[in-house]
């Protein structure tokens, strides 16, 4: 899929109520409306017109605190709809996906299909605790599941897998809630653009309030150990998975992207390629993150890849995709780098940089009918070519390479 075949890409967002203009100018109303009362019944008095009574200062109070709710209500729906991240009241409450299943119901659905009863109508995801023996990290995450998965005449197939992170703020949820990651991936194999893997978003950061950028913080969480050791353990024990880097990617989206640039090149035997949505080359240290590395540089080099892409050994056969909108001016910066620094140690980038977006869940979402279907050709052929910088506009050829995918018994395990 290029990027001029775009325009065609399903909008799920259509209807969203918290992404809709008409409920923002509702907001934006009401707000104005309880200001206006609150203000007539206070000043009333002081212009002879009436006494205040007990009931008209409950009425001011009440005013007020509703002018006040509303105006919150107003400034965090217009900063939600800015970033197009969350579309609906349910997915606010906790309502990400129509795929959304509890841990342990995988098995059921296996053994439904096994005997007869037919394959989900859909890919599913899977809510799953991950637990990691060497990090001690034990955090929540999700796990998509391709229909393929469950079909019996498969069931010794294994499969790729692509691991995305969220940015920071950001929690686990967000490629679902935010970035329908779940539906692009059906409606992408539904078309027969892409061949089936398996999607895992992993919590990188504990909570909104954290914000780790995916590091072995000094005496803090050892999430990059975490990401990549315990969670792809935990998930080539637990899943039917094609256990080697060339049969695993990492992406991500701002802070994330970030993250899987840095985390396949320290570990190219963990990982084989990297997606980049709106990333960046470094890392961002602030009041928010607290000092990741203990004040110590070498660590901090050793982990921005701005710096140390021109020395760092390329032990493994690596790709990268990276894209951005053509608003996002530090991104557009990000893909056009670190195609000439990675280029020149021989590691092909594929980059898109997309007219009109800006660095928002509307074009992370979009996008990923761009940045699935490279994963998917990567998967399939272990190989890729260079390309120009594309526009919107602007379509991508890419011949096809040899399939090198392998088969293997399955041997499902428990996730820890």
């Amino acid at each position: 899929m290029s990027p001029s075949s775009l325009r065609g890409v399903p909008d799920f967002t259509h209807g969203s109520v918290l992404l809709s203009l008409w409920f923002l100018i509702l907001l934006a109303v009401a707000t104005v409306g309880f200001v206006v009362l609150a203000i007539a019944v206070w000043l009333a008095p002081f212009l002879g017109r009436l006494r205040l009574t007990r009931r008209g200062r409950l009425v001011g109070f009440g005013s007020a605190v509703l002018a006040f709710v509303f105006a919150t209500g107003t400034v965090a729906d217009g900063i939600n709809r800015h970033f197009s991240y969350i579309p609906t009241f349910s997915a606010l409450l906790g309502d990400y996906s129509p795929d959304l299943i509890r841990s342990g119901n995988v098995s059921r659905l296996i053994r439904r299909a096994e005997h007869g009863g037919g394959l989900p109508a859909h890919g599913v995801v899977e809510e799953v605790l991950l637990a990691g023996s060497r990090s001690g990290i034990r955090r929540g995450g999700y796990v998509y599941l391709p229909r393929a998965y469950f079909d019996p005449a498969q069931r010794t197939r294994r499969f790729p897998v692509l691991y995305m992170l969220h940015g920071s703020p950001g929690v686990a949820a967000d490629w679902l809630r935010g970035g329908f990651i779940d539906r692009a991936a059906d409606f992408l194999v539904d078309h027969h653009v892409i061949k089936p893997f398996i999607v895992v978003l992993p919590d990188v950061n504990g909570g909104y309030h954290h914000d780790t950028e995916c590091q072995d913080v000094v005496g803090g969480p050892q999430v990059q150990t975490y990401l990549t050791y315990d969670v792809t353990k935990a998930i080539d024990r637990r899943y039917r998975t094609i256990a080697t880097a060339d049969g695993r990617a990492i992406g991500g989206l701002s802070t994330g992207g970030y993250c899987a640039l840095n985390l396949t090149l320290r570990h190219q035997d963990v990982f084989s390629a990297a997606v980049m949505h709106s990333g960046d080359l470094g890392p961002t240290e602030s009041r928010y993150s607290g000092s990741l590395w203990g004040g110590n540089t070498t660590s901090r080099r050793a982990n921005t890849p701005a710096e140390y892409i021109p020395t760092i050994p390329i032990r493994h056969r690596i790709a990268v995709y990276c894209d951005a909108g053509s608003h996002d001016r530090s991104s557009v910066w990000t893909c056009i780098n670190a195609r000439r620094l990675l280029n020149q140690r021989g590691v092909p980038v594929e980059v898109h940089i997309l007219d009109h977006e800006a660095h928002s869940f509307a074009a992370w979402r979009t996008n990923l009918y761009l940045s699935l279907p490279w994963i998917s050709e990567w998967f399939a052929h272990h190989t890729t070519t260079q390309t120009p910088i594309l526009l919107h506009r602007l379509t991508r050829v890419a011949p096809p390479p040899r399939p090198r995918l392998s088969q293997q018994p399955a041997s499902p395990a428990e996730v820890r």
